[in-house]
């Protein structure tokens, strides 16, 4: 059920989420989560645990604590709420199987804010991150040389971080690249190539 909602159900607006869980609801046996009706809650607002059981993803919402001793880059204050935690649980359940993560929405909705905290979990010994901004200016060479900077030439045509590291880049913007006459953007296209 979890794997439907967050598959099929991902890339739906909210009128049509409703109409999915509905459809689920009147169509199916399956063990939807339980809540109370006028709550404004979907399916969409659960989550699975480790035991199994439904819970709200508002149990997993810790409280904000501004750091009393540094004073933060506005650009990397992230005040917890139902959709940063869900967004976060959703990218690491894809990217623990070494998948790709696409993360779409509108501007100003958080989105290279929670990649850069999801990113900065990881241990700097073991797994390299690296971010590339693409702008209208970005070409396929500039990125492939961007790329090839962080890498080690291994064996033959086999490239890869250093030895017994992991890299994770993170590609802000992937939009942005110029279209061209033919209506492809070729720096999109290495990086489909890359991955």
């Amino acid at each position: 059920v979890f794997a439907v909602m967050w598959s099929i159900g991902a890339l739906l607006e909210l009128d049509l989420r409703e109409r999915l869980e509905n459809f689920m609801r009147e169509k199916t046996g399956l063990d939807l989560p339980a809540y109370q009706e006028g709550s404004g809650d979907t399916i969409f607002e659960f989550m699975v645990d480790t035991d199994g059981a439904w819970r709200h993803w508002q149990e997993l919402v810790e409280e904000f604590v501004y750091p009393h001793d540094s004073v933060p880059t506005y650009a990397s204050i992230l005040v917890p709420n139902v959709d940063n935690i869900r967004t976060d649980y959703l990218i690491h359940t894809i990217s623990k199987q070494d998948r790709g993560v696409l993360l779409i929405g509108e501007q100003g909705t958080a989105k290279t804010v929670i990649i850069k905290g999801y990113l900065n979990k990881y241990d700097a010994e073991l797994h390299l991150q690296k971010a590339f901004n693409f702008s209208s200016a970005s070409t396929p060479g500039m990125f492939q040389r961007t790329i090839e900077s962080y890498i080690d030439k291994r064996v033959g045509t086999t490239f890869g971080p250093p030895a017994g590291k992991k890299m994770t880049i993170f590609i802000d913007d992937i939009n942005m690249p110029i279209i061209n006459e033919w209506g492809d953007q070729i720096t999109n296209e290495i990086t489909r190539q890359t991955m």
